[in-house]
C-alpha cells in the first residue's frame, strides 16, 4: 500500500519516508521522539483507503533500517525545518492542501513550524507538551489561523495539561480528550479498542473539514 521515498530537506538532510495513497489532501505524520515512522504506518494505510495522500517519515537522525529506511543528520532541534520540504514534496505528488501533524515531539515540531510561517492548511497535534525551542505553545498558536485539532489522553499527565493552553487558540480549533493515559501513537497500539477507534475517527472527521 506504500512506496519508499527520499526527500532532500533543510541543510541537505535526506529524509526517508513512505508514501501512501493519493488524493487532493495530503497528510504528513511525524513520529514521537522515541521511535520512527512505523508508529503511524497502519493508520496511514487506513487514511489512504479513505482517499488521502499520506507521508510518514523518519525524523532526521532516525534509522530503523530495512523497509523503514534511514534519515541522515542528527535530531538537533531543527527537524521542524524539514516540514516545508516535505509539504512541497506532497504538493508535487498531487496534493492541493497539506495537513501537518504528529505525536509528542512530532506534534510540537508541526505547531512550531506553522508558527514560523510553514505554508500548510491544517494541524493535527497529538499529545505534545508545552515549550518547543523555549517558546510556549500558547505563543506559538496565537497566529496560526489554519484548522487545528488538539488531542491527548485525559490521563496523559503533561500532555493532557497542555491541552488547556489551546482554549484560546484562534478558530477554527478543536480540543479532544480521550479516556486513556496512553501517550501519542501508543493510543493506537495499547488503548482499549473503543478509544483507539475514537482517536482514528476524530482525525478522519477533522480531515474532512480541511
Amino acid at each position: 500500500m506504500s512506496e519508499p521515498v527520499k526527500v532532500r530537506a533543510a541543510e541537505g538532510v535526506r529524509i526517508a519516508g513512505r508514501l501512501f495513497g493519493s488524493g487532493e489532501v495530503g497528510v504528513i505524520l511525524d513520529h514521537m521522539g522515541a521511535g520512527d515512522q512505523s508508529q503511524w504506518l497502519e493508520f496511514a494505510g487506513q487514511l489512504a483507503k479513505q482517499g488521502y495522500l499520506v507521508l510518514t517519515y523518519d525524523r532526521r537522525g532516525s534509522c530503523p533500517g530495512g523497509e523503514l529506511g534511514c534519515s541522515s543528520g542528527t535530531d538537533d532541534g531543527d527537524g521542524w525545518r524539514d516540514l516545508a520540504f516535505l509539504a512541497d514534496f506532497l504538493r508535487g505528488e498531487g496534493a492541493e492542501r497539506v495537513v501537518v501533524g504528529g505525536a509528542s515531539q512530532g506534534a510540537m515540531e508541526s505547531l512550531y513550524a506553522l508558527s514560523e510561517g510553514l505554508d500548510a492548511d491544517g494541524l493535527i497535534w497529538v499529545a505534545g507538551i508545552d515549550l518547543y525551542n523555549g517558546v510556549p505553545v500558547s505563543e506559538q498558536v496565537a497566529n496560526v489561523r489554519v484548522p487545528k485539532l488538539f488531542v491527548s489522553g485525559d490521563a496523559d499527565g503533561e500532555a493532557a495539561a497542555t491541552l488547556d493552553e489551546f482554549e484560546d487558540a484562534p478558530p477554527p480549533s478543536e480540543i479532544v480528550r480521550l479516556d486513556t493515559g496512553e501517550h501519542g501513537t501508543d493510543i493506537l497500539a495499547y488503548a482499549p479498542v473503543a478509544v483507539a477507534d475514537e482517536f482514528r475517527q476524530t482525525i478522519v472527521d477533522f480531515l474532512e473539514t480541511v
